[in-house]
Parts: structure tokens; C-alpha cells; sequence
């Protein structure tokens, strides 16, 4: 059986997809900070490990606070040990706070840097002796393409989430015939989630959060690694990739299919004379 550890598991999209990994073979380490239920925060590792287990499948509560680097390695090797490997890590721990640079004081831009970028910096480096060692091991990072509109009126939390990407842009040409590959994934639509709900943004706006989940088993399930390391991936593209056509069932509501916020097509990044494999 394989395994996975999805760190910022405990609600919403973090949740799904522990969940969709759980029903489809995978051991699942189940990883995040919130330990206690609260009406501001509903849902913690043990909530969603007992949905796991009630299920008859294996599933591992780890309090991991992303911003103590001791608390991701001890997430790891307690993966490790108790399903005696790993085959998938996803990181989709997460701070946001989409504000203008005067209205973001520094010990948020501080919080948010620490959570997003240095949170996914530090799993990547606990785990990735580990895959080079066995030749195998597929990292993904829930992050955005890079394109210039996604900065606009959000800056601040924009630094973090693209430098994810450039973790994954960068990291893939370490990766090349490795047996290892790093993919960043973000959604075509706005996702059901907590916080949609607290802002109560309307149904039709939304997808449910099984089209992101079900796009994250698709890429753990990925024997083609030319098609998901070092590329920033978008879960409906992806899916459309894999033959799905018809996404009416992830709809809020059931009669509306939501607007897509992520451009159709986006710029590459690449110059002349650049590939994979360039070292300069």
C-alpha cells in the first residue's frame, strides 16, 4: 500500500484530499497545527483521521505547527515508521491576508513567509534524501502559476506563493532523472473552504473541494514525471489532460458552473536557449 503525508490537512482542501488519497490506497499522515476544534476553526487531525479510520483505512494524526522545522521532520518520520515509507508529500499549509503592502504590517508579512515558503522550503528538505535514496517520491506544493495579475492588490502574500513556485520551477532541474519530481497545483475556480464559508461567498462562485483532491491523486498517480515536474499546474487543465470532461459534478450548485478565475493560458517563463536541463 502506498503512502502519503498532507500537511494542512485539517479542514477544507487539506482535508479532501487526505480523504481522496485514504479511499484510493493510501496510507495518509494527516499533518497540521489545529489539535482543538473551535467554532473559528472547526475540524483537526484527529476529526479528520477518525473519518479515515472509521472507513476501515489507515490514517496518522501529526500536530505539525509548519513554523518549527523539528515538528515537519518529526511529521515525516513518523510517516516513515508507522507505514514504512512515503510515496507522496503535499504542502498545503497556508497563511493569507490578500492586502496592500501599507495595509500589511510586517509581523503578518513575517507569518506569512514563515507558513508558505519556508514551511514548504524546510518538508522538501527533510524529505528529499529520502526519495533521491530510493529513486522515487512525488512532492506537490499548492501554489500559483506566475503571472503579473496574480500580484495585483494581494503583493505581500503574493512574495510567498510565487516563491513556492520558483521551489518548484527551480528544484525540477535538481530532479531530472531522479525518479523524483516536484509539481505545484492551484485552482481554475474559487474552492468551497472555511473560509468561503465565513465570508459567505455565494455557491455559484465555487467548486467543491473533490476537484482539487481528485486532480492531487491524479498527479501521486502520475507515471509520466515529464508531465508534472517542474510545472505549475492548474486542477481543471489537468484534469481535461487526463480525459475528464465533464465537471458538473463539482459544482456548489448544481445549475451554475462557477466563473473561472485563473486565466486560460499563461506566460512562459522560459528565454532562449533555456531547457530543463540548463545549469545557468
Amino acid at each position: 500500500m502506498k503512502s502519503a503525508l498532507v500537511i494542512g490537512a485539517s479542514r477544507g482542501i487539506g482535508r479532501r484530499i487526505a480523504l481522496t488519497l485514504s479511499k484510493n490506497n493510501y496510507q495518509v499522515g494527516v499533518a497540521a497545527k489545529t489539535t482543538d476544534h473551535t467554532l473559528e476553526l472547526p475540524g483537526t487531525i484527529y476529526s479528520v483521521t477518525n473519518e479515515i479510520e472509521t472507513s476501515g483505512r489507515t490514517a496518522l494524526a501529526l500536530p505539525c505547527n509548519v513554523r518549527d522545522e523539528q515538528q515537519i521532520q518529526n511529521a515525516i518520520q513518523s510517516c516513515l515508521e508507522a507505514f514504512g515509507g512515503l510515496d507522496f508529500v503535499v504542502y498545503n499549509a497556508g497563511a493569507i491576508l490578500w492586502k496592500k503592502v501599507l495595509d500589511t504590517p510586517v509581523k503578518r508579512f513575517d507569518l506569512m513567509q514563515e507558513v508558505n515558503v519556508r514551511g514548504a522550503y524546510i518538508m522538501i528538505q527533510k524529505v528529499l534524501p529520502y526519495f533521491l535514496e530510493k529513486k522515487a517520491g512525488k512532492i506537490l506544493l499548492v501554489c500559483p502559476p506566475i503571472y503579473s495579475r496574480f500580484f495585483k492588490g494581494k503583493v505581500p502574500y503574493s512574495v510567498g506563493k510565487v516563491g513556492m513556485t520558483v521551489l518548484v520551477h527551480g528544484l525540477a532541474t535538481e530532479l531530472e532523472n531522479t525518479g523524483v519530481s516536484i509539481s505545484g497545483l492551484w485552482p481554475a475556480t474559487a474552492i468551497e473552504s472555511h473560509v468561503t464559508t465565513v465570508k459567505n461567498v455565494p455557491q455559484e462562485l465555487m467548486r467543491k473541494s473533490s476537484i482539487f483532491a481528485d486532480a492531487c491523486l491524479h498527479i501521486a498517480e502520475e507515471t509520466n514525471l515529464s508531465l508534472i515536474n517542474g510545472k505549475a499546474l492548474i486542477d481543471e487543465d489537468f484534469l481535461r489532460a487526463k480525459g475528464v470532461t465533464d465537471f458538473s459534478a463539482y459544482r456548489c450548485d448544481p445549475d451554475k458552473e462557477p466563473p473561472r478565475m485563473m486565466p486560460k493560458a499563461f506566460p512562459s517563463l522560459l528565454v532562449e536557449g533555456d531547457s530543463l536541463t540548463s545549469k545557468l
